[in-house]
């Protein structure tokens, strides 16, 4: 199989999943009613949310430089935010393609090897996942019962209360049980295959955390990181206000939302989670009261005017470092 028809059938699979998630969410939806809630929105806590949005993305082209200067790059912060603008971009294009371009970017404008850049990129990535985690696991401390309903209800046609109190039991017993045979098998596990596999993409996680230490300020490496997640976050809340059906929500209420629309978000999909992250988010928010049809106007109008910003600032992006590479050839 050519390596043309392999990305060709890969694109249709994630383009079938985002279409299903689609017809899915928007099935029976009126757009009469859908449309008098988008004219109804208050635009102003939107914007809030996108200025802050932005504001994410150039503390991320801040971070990134610290990066660049353990490979003995000087990459100055507004080409590393060009970059990361065409990589947002370029996901709501072809799924996935944002590292590489983000990367080809600064090949233009700094010279870094794709090869190099590439391996900051997933630097960036690990300590992403580990905040992420983080997030996750306080969400699921404290709305526990919330998360667990939310999963009934996504899987179950016939969904019932969760017993908060026997799945916590049960999740323990689990993972005792699991790490006793785990422990009485350890000598055979050292010899699998897969489990040697899984012990190496785990050392490799770990060195990527560690690579920390080759940065010149390490504290202000993480207190970055910590702030890019704290600006996606507050995004989602500021626009919360933006509708009257989702303006009750709390702090720790969004964050459980946040979570979920996350997960949308990392499953495969064109147009960086059209489908996915509707999905997630309008199942979300109907564990606080928001009604499915107020859900799905919510999620429409964050993902869609954050497409249309992040596609209109990564084009004019795009041109300036076009411009720019063009004038250093010259």
């Amino acid at each position: 199989m050519s390596q043309q028809l392999k990305s060709a059938i890969q694109y249709g699979i994630v383009a079938l999943i985002g279409a299903f998630f689609l017809y899915f969410v928007f099935k029976g939806t009126d757009w009469n009613d859908l449309l008098l809630k988008f004219e109804s929105a208050n635009y102003w806590w939107i914007a809030a949310g996108m200025a802050i949005s932005i504001f994410s993305h150039y503390i991320r082209a801040y971070r990134a430089v610290m990066l660049y200067d353990v490979l003995h790059y000087n990459v100055i912060v507004k080409n590393s935010f060009y970059a990361v603008m065409i990589g947002y971009m370029m996901n709501y294009i072809i799924p996935r393609a944002g590292e590489v371009s983000r990367c080809a970017a600064l090949t233009k404008t700094d010279d870094i090897p794709v090869n190099k850049s590439l391996g900051t990129v997933v630097t960036e990535r690990i300590f992403d996942m580990v905040i992420l985690l983080v997030i996750l696991l306080v969400v699921f401390l404290f709305q526990f019962d919330l998360l667990v309903q939310f999963i009934t209800t996504s899987l179950s046609a016939t969904p019932q209360e969760p017993s908060g109190l026997n799945i916590k039991l049960l999740l323990l017993i689990a993972v005792a049980v699991g790490g006793i045979i785990l422990f009485l098998i350890r000598k055979k596990l050292a010899t699998n295959p897969v489990f040697i596999k899984i012990t190496g993409l785990l050392l490799g996680f770990g060195e990527g955390l560690m690579s920390i230490r080759k940065v010149k300020n390490p504290l202000l490496f993480i207190v970055l990181s910590v702030a890019i997640w704290l600006c996606y976050v507050l995004m989602m809340y500021f626009c919360l206000f933006a509708m009257e059906a989702t303006s009750h929500l709390s702090f720790m209420d969004c964050l459980t939302v946040f979570v979920i629309g996350s997960i949308g978000m990392i499953i495969p999909a064109p147009g960086a989670g059209a489908g996915t992250y509707h999905f997630a988010v309008m199942q979300s928010l109907l564990l606080f009261g928001v009604a499915q049809a107020d859900g799905i106007a919510y999620a429409t109008i964050v993902h869609g005017v954050q497409m249309i910003l992040l596609l209109a600032v990564g084009a004019v992006c795009s041109l300036l470092v076009l411009a720019q590479h063009k004038k250093k050839l010259a």
